[in-house]
């Protein structure tokens, strides 16, 4: 399991409060630990092949990844095992995205799990320089490992949800508002800030649905959604609509600017629960609503 979370520190060792650029981005850390270390040590042999879970379990960072000189096998994402392997050069993780890959060390030397550049949108100064991090590096010995077993061809079945009974359009929007000596920024979905004493869809359970969610504001959002899993179907931005390169299990998703993005979803529990977006200061600025889903 690899923990990505970042942290922000004063010079003093103390963490220093948000400012306007956080509430207007999500607040990114300084420095990007890997299960609470800077750039930690893992030693294997040529030949080894090791399975790594990814979590983006920072505020606001996005994370565009690479192995230098490994391949990369993604074998499952938020939900799990996909249905069959699928061989990546990098991936992008959101934040609050899983992923699980198999990565195969077949040189000696160093390898390094390093960032790559991926701009998400950003409001203001001060935008991160987010390529170039080295994350984590693996010291790849001389000594041969035993036999590895090949992935299998088949990881296990993926039912598809098949056709929806309901449909639901989720815009995603910002505002700020500005006086002489202040500004505002908002966070909204089909215009409107969170209430927690507003329901804002009421879904049946069992039920199939289509959810589109629509992205008109400035940078990208890490859409999440409570109680169940998803299955993103297509993705459409200036025009073209593009399928997602395989199917799979999520609660996380992220929705570029200018990008729709199409789940088909299924709530099997009633209750009340929230869908978001994953950038914590936009989620408490407005932008979080409630489902809830009767019997």
């Amino acid at each position: 399991m690899l923990v990505f979370t970042d942290l922000r520190l004063a010079s003093d060792g103390s963490m220093p409060e948000n400012t306007m650029t956080d509430l207007m981005n999500g607040r990114v850390g300084d420095h990007v630990l890997v299960n609470g270390q800077k750039n930690p040590k893992l030693s294997v042999a040529m030949g080894a092949k090791r399975r790594f879970r990814l979590y983006n379990a920072t505020n606001a960072r996005y994370l565009k990844l690479a192995f230098d000189g490994a391949p990369m096998t993604i074998i499952g994402s938020d939900g799990g095992l996909l249905e069959a392997p699928v061989a990546a050069r990098e991936i992008l993780l959101s934040p609050a995205e899983r992923l699980e890959l198999v990565v195969s060390f077949e040189k000696s030397g160093p390898v390094t799990l390093y960032t790559l550049d991926y701009d998400r949108g950003w409001m203001g100064p001060g935008r991160p320089a987010d390529a170039g991090l080295t994350l984590l590096t693996v010291d790849v010995s001389d000594n041969l490992a035993g036999p590895v077993p090949p992935i299998p061809e088949r990881l296990r079945p993926i039912a598809q949800l098949g056709n929806p009974t309901a449909s639901r359009r989720l815009v995603l929007t910002e505002t700020m508002t500005m006086t002489a000596t202040d500004r505002q920024m908002g966070f909204l979905i089909n215009g409107k800030a969170f209430d927690m004493g507003r329901i804002d869809i009421v879904s049946k359970a069992g039920q199939t649905e289509l959810w589109e969610i629509v992205n008109q504001a400035d940078m990208d959002h890490p859409f999440h959604l409570h109680g169940t899993q998803f299955q993103v179907i297509e993705h459409e931005r200036g025009g073209k609509v593009t399928k997602p390169p395989y199917l799979a299990w999520k609660d996380t998703v992220n929705v570029a600017r200018g990008e729709t993005v199409r789940l088909l979803l299924r709530q099997e529990q009633p209750g009340q629960r929230m869908y978001h977006c994953h950038l914590l200061e936009h989620e408490q600025l407005g932008m979080m609503g409630i489902v809830d889903v009767r019997a």
